[in-house]
């Protein structure tokens, strides 16, 4: 009887293993496509809940274990920085403060803590770009602002010397420290960072290494 025993619950143990396996086989899948397709979607528009599969195990499980914490962090820190609209006054809406300080907290934990040379590069641009907006409208704390915008795009150019970005953005910082009178390409006053003349400051795709 003893033996009959652990063998139906060697049985169950069997079934149990099995079913977790088919549960994490699934979650493993649906994170891979979610990835995929919030990407694609991002390229769109940042709004929305991009990124977030349709989940069998709970909690994070299986993205801990598929070792994507760090790509969904980096992901959310470029969607934060959008949804903050850096050309834009932050006084002008009490949400873009919310979203500005949600991307800072991300993008300082990027530049300070991650493993990857070109993401800290990226995350240390975007905070600069965030400087740079601030100092655009904040005539009163505009030389502060516009010097810690030009340390962190030397310090995204020293993470990553072939960031195109960062050198461009680094150029303008210095030129309005020097209070000359600054042109987007050829036209406009008060430019946003990354403009014309560059692809863009956080123009670029999260997962993509910038």
């Amino acid at each position: 009887m003893r033996r009959l025993y652990v063998r139906i619950a060697a049985t169950l143990a069997c079934a149990l293993l099995g079913c977790a396996l088919f549960v994490l086989a699934v979650d493993a899948s649906r994170w891979s496509d979610a990835l995929a397709s919030g990407d694609l979607r991002y390229r769109g528009g940042p709004e929305g809940d991009l990124w977030q599969p349709d989940r069998l195990a709970p909690g994070n499980l299986v993205s801990t274990a598929l070792g994507i914490r760090d790509d969904l962090t980096y992901r959310r820190s470029f969607q934060l920085f959008r949804l903050s609209h850096p050309e834009q006054p932050g006084v002008s809406d009490p949400n873009l403060v919310v979203y500005r300080n949600e991307a800072t907290s991300e993008l300082t934990e990027i530049a300070q803590h991650s493993k990857d040379p070109l993401r800290r590069s990226a995350a240390a641009n975007l905070l600069g770009v965030l400087s740079y907006s601030d100092a655009v409208y904040d005539y009163a704390n505009r030389g502060r602002l516009i010097a810690n915008a030009a340390r962190r795009f030397q310090q995204a150019i020293a993470f990553d010397p072939t960031n195109a970005d960062a050198k461009y953005n680094l150029e303008l910082a210095l030129a309005l420290s020097k209070g000359i009178g600054l042109t987007e390409s050829g036209g406009g006053t008060n430019p946003s960072p990354g403009g014309k003349g560059s692809k863009g400051a956080g123009a670029g795709e999260p997962g993509s290494g910038y």
